[in-house]
């Protein structure tokens, strides 16, 4: 834990109130996210992105980022639903979340101990250096053999906290914390799921994912002084490997207990 919090080259500075409810707006905005990875969505879900103006906030959120039309193509995919959802639409749905988070069928693991070991397996050493990250807040997964600590709901659960509790430590360690533990990963993985997802709504949340993490490390820089730590070579390597996996996954089909199973 302590080689994760490392000092800050400078001082942080003092939050103003316009930062405390700026950093509280991005911790509410995470929760529908959350939801979204978490499990099914069913009408309630949808009903609710709709009342709360969630696309609304997530391009409020992207302003500036580069990545705009990525809200624009989420608020499409979203109003392109029908209201309410008919149960074949809601099957559609479901199938397509269970191969991006029980089955792995889209070849994407939502735990970050596959993508950053070697032989690509579920609760190796990453996982254990987030339980550590958790355990200085005082926090601990309900159930680490059912969502291992490294899923990426656990991981932004844990975001989402630090970005409300909204002092100067616990944002530095929210960008410690990206650096170190959510964006070696988790774009990937979204890149991956939207790539191979055959639903609209499944493509524009994923990729909705990781453009809102990468934005909020930018705002977390200009605010704490913490330039980004991610390893340079994490995203190629990443990336490589991803590439590497697919040509392999089209070449030898999945067999249960042959290759690994998420």
């Amino acid at each position: 834990m302590a080689e994760d919090r490392v000092p800050p080259a400078a001082p942080l500075r003092d939050l103003g109130e316009e930062d405390r409810q700026r950093y509280a707006i991005w911790a509410t905005a995470l929760g529908p996210v959350i939801r979204l990875h978490d499990r099914e969505v069913d009408n309630a879900v949808i009903e609710g992105l709709w009342t709360a103006e969630f696309p609304a906030l997530a391009a409020l959120l992207l302003e500036g980022s580069g990545d705009e039309a990525v809200a624009e193509g989420f608020a499409r995919a979203l109003a392109g639903l029908p209201r309410p959802l008919p149960q074949a639409m809601l099957d559609d749905l479901a199938a397509d979340f269970a191969d991006a988070y029980l089955t792995h069928g889209f070849r994407a693991s939502p735990n970050g101990s596959v993508w950053l070991t070697e032989d690509h397996l579920e609760r190796q050493q990453p996982m254990f250096d987030v339980r550590d990250f958790y355990a200085f807040y005082g926090i601990t997964v309900p159930d680490w053999r059912r969502r291992s600590d490294d899923h990426i709901v656990h991981e932004m659960q844990f975001l989402s906290h630090l970005l409300a509790l909204g002092t100067p430590a616990s944002l530095a360690d929210a960008a410690l914390f990206l650096d170190r533990h959510l964006l070696p990963w988790a774009p990937d993985f979204c890149l991956r799921v939207a790539a191979r997802a055959r639903e609209p709504f499944y493509a524009g949340s994923t990729l909705l994912t990781r453009s809102l993490l990468l934005a909020l490390r930018q705002d977390l820089e200009g605010t704490t002084g913490l330039v980004s730590r991610v390893e340079p070579h994490a995203w190629a390597v990443q990336e490589g490997r991803a590439e590497r996996q697919a040509r392999a996954d089209e070449e030898s089909p999945f067999v249960p207990g042959v290759a690994e199973s998420w």
